[in-house]
């Protein structure tokens, strides 16, 4: 048989296959399973965006649209971070694609060749490493100190640079911690930045989703490296629309160019009637941001509150996001009925086959002895998840 190509071969499989294969299973079987891995709001999409996809279906918006977008999405885009943001950038300089996952993919594709270096802080978002050596370019893992709350500094930033250096990956608010860079410590990496002349991928993508007295502070407000910076953001966490599939990066134009010569040649448009609910969301009203943020916060709160209530969990407030990534490591070398837990992936397996609640582990992001939990979903289901979280930990005994 024909084998595959290397590039293909050599990707990953998720580090939680197995784990969601014992899910699917436990759940055939009927057993009552609380599942805190999602990574998308629990809200619908507002009725007002629904309803624009739906005139544009009627309206027989359904062909082609140009690789780039729409001009009036493209608009949209401009309009939003110059109101939000403060920045100026023009349609050129945006490109809509299918997904912010879709616009990361193409950004480390336009900028990185085979052997180049892309720094990745960890704990990191599940799929930057597969588009890293998809891209034939290397990764090199920035370690930052829980004291820190995992955030890194421009003093490891500035040592881990090398001539092969090419790109920097930042997500704040961060996936899958919440934590947020602050104004004062992203001035001191962008001074690493900008003097090193690197180029640096912002994923912004839970912009909105931030808590309490933490500022989120958009890498475009940095004019010194403007020529330097590819921006992602998207309409799937803050509006509620992760299948609509629709997101984007704004860069200098010879990027973005590039990015709309390859989605010709590949995925053509994003989807027609998904622009024009993408547009409505951005052109009308925003008020259920606000509403899903309280949501949000009052969630936050309880699953911090009940995680530090556990012996041995340490856990800081997520600023950002809705994940909560607590260190759970005081509980590796014990066991549970003569089976051993030394590894996050094992407790997250005991958590789930003993007592029926699924997180993610933390070997997932390149972090190990921690588990993500996601709030998106209902106080009722966190509660009963923090219940048998709980109980599961407390049933481990020392070997």
């Amino acid at each position: 048989m024909p084998t595959l190509s290397k590039r293909f071969s050599e990707i990953c499989e998720s580090p939680t296959m197995a784990l969601n294969s014992t899910l699917a299973r436990l759940k055939r079987e009927g057993k009552d399973v609380v599942a805190l891995g999602a990574g998308e709001p629990d809200f619908d999409t507002p009725a007002h965006i629904k309803a624009a996809a739906v005139s544009a279906i009627e309206a027989g918006f359904t062909k082609y649209t140009p690789a780039e977008g729409i001009m009036e999405l493209r608009e949209a885009v401009c309009r939003w971070m110059a109101e939000e943001l403060k920045v100026q950038y023009k349609p050129r300089q945006v490109i809509i694609t299918c997904g912010a996952k879709h616009a990361v993919y193409q950004g480390v594709l336009a900028v990185c060749d085979p052997g180049d270096e892309v720094i990745l802080p960890a704990p990191y978002w599940v799929s930057y490493p597969e588009m890293i050596k998809l891209a034939g370019a290397k990764m090199v893992t920035l370690n930052p100190q829980p004291e820190r709350q995992l955030k890194i500094t421009a003093e490891q930033l500035a040592a881990a640079i090398t001539p092969r250096t090419r790109l920097l990956i930042l997500n704040s608010p961060s996936n899958p911690t919440g934590a947020v860079y602050n104004r004062s410590e992203l001035d001191q990496l962008v001074k690493v930045i900008h003097r090193a002349g690197l180029y640096v991928l912002s994923d912004e993508i839970y912009d909105k989703i931030v808590f309490d007295d933490a500022e989120f502070v958009s890498l475009a407000d940095y004019s010194e490296i403007r020529d330097q910076l590819l921006l992602v953001n998207g309409v799937s966490k803050s509006f509620a629309m992760t299948g609509w599939r629709i997101g984007w990066i704004v860069g200098p134009e010879n990027v973005a160019d590039a990015i709309k010569s390859y989605m010709s040649h590949s995925t053509s448009n994003p989807t027609s009637i998904s622009q024009k609910a993408a547009l409505q969301a951005l052109n009308g009203d925003k008020a259920f941001i606000g509403e899903m943020l309280q949501a949000f916060r009052e969630r936050r709160d309880y699953v911090q509150k009940r995680l530090t209530a556990i012996p041995g969990v340490r856990s800081f407030p997520p600023q950002g996001a809705f994940y909560a990534f607590p260190d759970i490591s005081f509980y590796f070398g014990k066991q549970y009925k003569g089976q051993a837990i030394n590894t996050s992936m094992e407790l997250c397996t005991f958590l789930l086959e003993h007592f029926g609640v699924a997180v993610v582990p933390g070997s997932a992001f390149g972090m190990e002895g921690h588990v993500r939990l996601s709030f998106a979903t209902s106080l009722a289901v966190l509660e009963k998840a923090l219940d048998r979280i709980e109980a599961g930990l407390l049933a481990l005994e020392s070997k």
